[in-house]
């Protein structure tokens, strides 16, 4: 048996069909950016974040960038942030003029708020807590630290789009955050595509300048070199925007069956298996299910051998990347320690049952014999 660590196919014909009929209109129109379809997208992922702003924009790494910029975030500022991510986040901290400050990790994968702590300079600016896997950071306790230090939130809920804690949606413990709909996440269409939301209309209508190459113009009416502000082409195009609301509808269903193979795994897996802590009063996001486990090179390797496909996340951990090695202050024990044990396992919604319980099979396998 084969186990994928994703599987993109889109296999419904009813689906697929109302796909080619809008591509094929598309094309009799000639209109491929910022038309309707961007602001219906706009529109669905406002009501379901119950966020005042969404911006539809090219990638969840434009995203995380213009979030930054959105927030004045500049040369000599400092930014605190999690080593346990993919370079992205750094990237767009780094793309800012602003250093990337690294935070240790709690046994969740998320940057740890009594880390940030420890890492608050007179230069740092803001936090950018990324929700590993779709699990939720401490945002309650991070905000009590933004506060208390005159600091921004900038959330990079690549993973996360489905989360909540207390009935908040991810994103909304921000001052601007940044998605992603990248085909491999939960809620993707079949290309690159990210949202920034905020509930600040200046910092809205900033972020309309940033993604249009930092032009006050309408695109539909006139182009002009009008450039108010430094900024490239961050815009969502009109194809994939349609297809995403389309995808939106069937995202419940999509998490739900995540859910129910997350379940089987923490109740049928071996007991040294260790996995994220999900309370009660919480919804994971699902983005992919990490787990903590001894031997965890040669499980992976015993997996492989049986046809499933696993994965390492952000190895290696952003302050080890050559560009970054300058930043790095300290080990950071967690972090270092979750690199070296962790291993990422299929759940998608589709997988089969027999799927999932042949990889809880193998895995129990290896641990008894070993």
């Amino acid at each position: 048996m084969k186990v994928p660590m994703f599987d993109l196919k889109i296999t419904n014909k009813k689906f697929k069909k109302e796909i080619f009929t809008k591509f094929n209109n598309f094309l009799d129109q000639g209109y491929f950016f910022m038309g309707k379809s961007v602001l219906e997208f706009e529109k669905v992922t406002k009501n379901f974040l119950k966020s005042k702003y969404t911006l539809g924009v090219s990638s969840g790494s434009s995203a995380i960038y213009l979030a930054l910029k959105s927030q004045g975030i500049k040369e000599g500022d400092e930014v605190i942030t999690t080593p346990l991510t993919w370079i992205i986040p750094i990237n767009a901290i780094a793309a800012c003029g602003a250093t990337p400050v690294f935070a240790d990790v709690d046994n969740n994968f998320n940057i740890d708020p009594n880390s940030i702590i420890k890492k608050i300079t007179k230069k740092t600016k803001a936090i950018l807590p990324m929700h590993f896997a779709g699990k939720l950071c401490d945002m309650d306790l991070i905000s009590k630290i933004a506060k208390k230090y005159n600091l921004k939130i900038i959330e990079d809920c690549a993973q996360s789009y489905y989360a909540k804690i207390n009935g908040k949606n991810a994103g909304s413990f921000s001052h601007s955050a940044g998605y992603s709909m990248n085909p491999m996440k939960p809620f993707g269409g079949v290309g690159e595509a990210g949202l920034v939301t905020t509930n600040n209309y200046k910092t809205y209508l900033f972020l309309k300048k940033l993604r249009h190459a930092g032009t006050s113009s309408d695109p539909r009416k006139k182009i002009t070199n009008n450039c108010v502000s430094v900024s490239l082409n961050h815009k969502i195009d009109e194809i994939n925007a349609f297809i995403l609301v389309l995808m939106h509808k069937n995202l419940k269903q999509k998490i739900d069956r995540c859910n129910q193979i997350a379940n089987l795994y923490k109740r049928e897996l071996n007991h040294k298996i260790l996995h994220q802590v999900t309370n009660k009063n919480e919804i994971h996001g699902r983005y992919v299910y990490p787990i903590v486990c001894k031997k965890r090179n040669k499980l992976m390797n015993y997996l492989k051998s049986n046809n499933i496909e696993t994965k390492i996340f952000n190895q290696p951990l952003c302050y080890d990347a050559p560009v970054y090695k300058k930043f790095k202050k300290e080990k950071l024990n967690n972090a270092e320690r979750l690199m070296k044990n962790h291993l990422i396992i299929p759940c998608h919604e589709n997988l089969s049952n027999s799927q999932v319980l042949y990889v809880i099979e193998k895995i129990n396998k290896f641990y008894k014999f070993s």
